[in-house]
């Protein structure tokens, strides 16, 4: 019991250095001295409201002026009066709410010289879900998971602390996105399958072979991404970055291989570990079994796996580009225009170097498995 105590203080520990943000106030410094910060408020009133109003070019959106009172920060218990403009009609705004009286808002205040110059609601509050929502996934994990539970959660919550902690800062001093993201990949691996399985000749293999796969897909991606002619800027979200560029020059493209390496990166450990402990289980059970049979097994271990798997990269990248398919379905676009579209071939570069760095870690992993195995294996056979 007293080291699950001291294993749960290290989890809060890690979670509370990576996330450094005050929950009531967050605040960022422009160049002109305004200060800007994004503290919650609560709607005391409508004072107006139109559902009906046209901007100067002619676009339609509604809009509501409410009066509210700021819950955190150095502002708190200020009344301001405020307008939220709604474009749920147009493509114009990203913004598509309804403030009703009594509701948590998130206002950005422009603040000059102590005071405020500026109001502007940005959305709801979304923290007390979001909340409630990691408490369910944690009690899940840890109830049904038990030990093996409790060091995944171990395991997530290092690797939340190497991407906010390492990966993130070094990209902002203007380091290697690809190299980075190998080595975040590798040290990922290496913390999950220590705490999981221990160190072991399993875990060793499965390393290897997980790295290997995402060699094999940095290699893949950085090739074809060339080939394509990809920017980087193939949505809102990397081109949003443009406007803290003036001082960071960003490699959008390795950004861009980057997050297809790191999206990867839990497909190819789960395979590499599943043929890695398949093989082992089979050695244990056949001590007679020669590299070569073991490796077939393993090779056949991976075939089973691998459709599946790919299968999961394929819908997890439909699953988040369904907006996009659905309006190329809505417009009857024909795939000689959509072709050369470039989130199209960025989606189906995530794809491809995802799905064949896991193909290509099977027989990596195989490979290595079935040597490292039967070495222990002999070494004990002739003690």
């Amino acid at each position: 019991m007293k080291n699950k105590c001291q294993w749960l203080l290290l989890i809060i520990f890690f979670i509370n250095s990576f996330i450094n943000i005050d929950r009531a106030e967050a605040t960022s410094q422009t160049e002109n001295s305004i200060e800007t910060i994004f503290p919650t408020a609560r709607v005391l009133e409508i004072v107006e409201e139109n559902k009906d109003d046209y901007d100067q070019s002619g676009v339609q959106y509604e809009h509501q002026v409410v009066r509210a009172q700021i819950l955190s920060g150095k502002f708190k218990d200020h009344i301001i009066v405020t307008t939220s403009e709604n474009y749920r009609f147009s493509s114009k705004n990203d913004k598509d709410f309804w403030i009703k009286e009594n509701e948590k808002v998130v206002v950005q205040l422009n603040v000059f010289n102590d005071e405020i110059v500026r109001a502007e609601i940005m959305s709801h509050t979304r923290d007390v879900p979001t909340f409630f929502l990691v408490t369910i996934f944690i009690a899940l994990l840890l109830f049904f998971g038990r030990r093996q539970g409790f060091k995944a959660l171990i395991s997530i919550s290092l690797t939340l602390l190497l991407i906010f902690k390492f990966m993130i800062p070094y990209l902002f001093m203007g380091h290697s996105p690809v190299y980075l993201a190998i080595i975040t990949g590798t040290v990922v691996t290496l913390i999950t399958f220590l705490l999981v399985s221990g160190f072991s000749k399993k875990t060793v293999a499965a390393t290897i072979g997980t790295v290997g796969g995402l060699a094999s897909a940095a290699v893949i991606s950085i090739i074809f991404s060339q080939a394509m002619k990809l920017t980087g800027y193939h949505s809102d979200d990397e081109r949003v970055l443009l406007s803290i560029s003036n001082e960071i020059s960003f490699d959008m493209q390795g950004i861009l291989l980057a997050g297809i390496i790191i999206g990867a990166l839990g497909a190819i450990m789960d395979v590499a570990i599943s043929i890695a402990s398949s093989m082992e289980e089979i050695r244990k059970t056949n001590p007679q079994i020669t590299k070569a049979q073991l490796f077939t097994s393993g090779m056949n271990v991976g075939k089973d796996i691998m459709g599946t798997m790919a299968n999961t990269l394929i819908l997890a990248y439909v699953g988040a580009g369904l907006p996009l398919l659905i309006t190329l379905y809505g417009y009857e676009s024909t795939l000689s225009q959509i072709i050369h579209m470039e989130f199209l071939a960025v989606e189906i570069l995530r794809t491809a170097a995802g799905s064949i760095g896991l193909i290509l870690s099977i027989p990596i992993t195989a490979f290595v498995t079935s040597i490292l195995i039967n070495k222990s294996v002999e070494r004990r056979q002739t003690r």
